[in-house]
């Protein structure tokens, strides 16, 4: 790691793992060259090129009987100010950053942005925010609904303060505008994949890659995929996480019969690669949240870079994209009955001109073209100096 005292320094602050976060990396990498970046995050290093100062979830300091009580009092009259303070995340990073200077910060999500205006001023500060936090999907309880009111004084208290901000999608944008921010689009592209699509044959190849929860609707994908009259498969690359969760899936895709495989998650370094043997990557996850109503994920463009056909439901975010670039189908509802109605009409000759379209506008839909989002938030940063 070489460090040049001409170049600006800037910080990149995450409170999960970098090295394993596809789009903080990017942040990384696009700002390593130009900057002395210095990470700061649970796990790894996730570049040579950078300081790397490491956070430990575990190293939470006993507070005390006192402490302890102090800390129920503040969760039950919510002193969110004094609950942010205590979190030992934010205490590590106020502790292992102090005296540090740096010209500009990118703070990931909105339990940084508090510790990242304490070490660098809220006006070298820029905000990406993964999610609408305000939106999160919470239990209907009194303990959750306070968890939504902190996550919302989260966004007030600090988001509305600092430089700049950037968020995951333009839906997502608009509804942080209600919050005072104005905030900028960097999606979740996959980086451009110099590639071709395959010709499709005549059993149509679906494929999923992610985590296996419930409410993420994919017992109905498989339900219809086993019922569909269109000669299907559907190939499912699934986390352990949670296991209760994969677990019913596996058991569920023996029960429907053989045009449904579980396989081991793939890393994201070999997904591309492993999608592309496919045809369609299918994606229809229902709103059972603020953020899902909203989503935009980095599934949908590795289907792009994978030079996939897509089928997603009508969320608002992936079916703009979608139906505007001619990439695939979008479902009319959530459910088994919509997504058997797609399946139903594909035929390879269809699902390879969803492919000539990810084709013609996967550069459009890279993470190269996104990224420079991020580097001018930071370029005016320091040049205000």
């Amino acid at each position: 790691m070489v460090r040049s005292s001409a170049r600006p320094t800037v910080l990149i602050l995450s409170y999960d793992a970098i090295d394993i976060d596809p789009r903080v990396i990017k942040q990384v990498r696009r700002l390593a060259d130009e900057y002395d970046v210095t990470t700061c995050s649970p796990g790894s290093s996730p570049d040579p090129r950078v300081e790397h100062i490491a956070l430990d979830p575990e190293d939470v300091r006993p507070r005390g009987r006192w402490g302890n009580l102090i800390d129920d009092i503040a969760r039950e009259r919510e002193w969110f100010g004094w609950t942010y303070d205590h979190v030992p995340l934010v205490q590590q990073t106020r502790r292992l950053l102090r005296g540090r200077r740096f010209d500009a910060v990118i703070a990931n999500d909105a339990e940084t942005l508090g510790a990242a205006i304490s070490v660098a001023g809220a006006e070298r500060v820029h905000a990406d925010l993964h999610e609408f936090f305000p939106g999160l999907p919470v239990d209907d309880t009194k303990l959750g609904q306070r968890q939504r009111r902190y996550w919302t004084w989260l966004i007030t208290r600090f988001a509305s303060r600092v430089r700049s901000s950037t968020t995951v999608g333009r839906e997502i944008a608009k509804r942080y505008g209600e919050y005072g921010l104005d905030a900028g689009v960097v999606t979740n592209a996959s980086p451009f994949r110099d590639s071709t699509p395959t010709p499709t044959g005549s059993t149509i190849r679906l494929v999923h890659s992610g985590n296996p929860f419930r409410e993420r609707g994919l017992a109905e994908i498989m339900r219809a995929v086993a019922a569909s009259s269109a000669d299907v498969s559907l190939d499912l690359y699934l986390t352990y996480n949670p296991p209760t969760d994969r677990q019913h899936l596996v058991a569920l895709a023996e029960q429907l019969g053989p045009r449904i495989t579980v396989h081991e998650p793939v890393s994201q370094a070999e997904l591309i690669d492993a999608l592309h043997g496919y045809d369609v990557g299918i994606h229809v996850l229902p709103p059972t949240s603020e953020n899902n109503a909203l989503a935009l994920p980095n599934k949908f463009f590795d289907f792009v870079q994978a030079r996939l056909g897509i089928i997603v439901g009508p969320s608002i975010e992936m079916a703009g994209i979608v139906t505007e670039r001619g990439l695939g189908i979008v479902t009319t509802d959530f459910d088994e009955a919509s997504i058997l109605a797609a399946l139903n009409g594909l035929t390879p000759g269809t699902v390879d001109g969803f492919k000539a379209a990810a084709q013609t506008h996967a550069e459009a839909l890279s993470a190269e073209a996104q990224v420079e989002n991020w580097a001018a938030a930071v370029r005016a940063i320091t040049r205000s100096e």
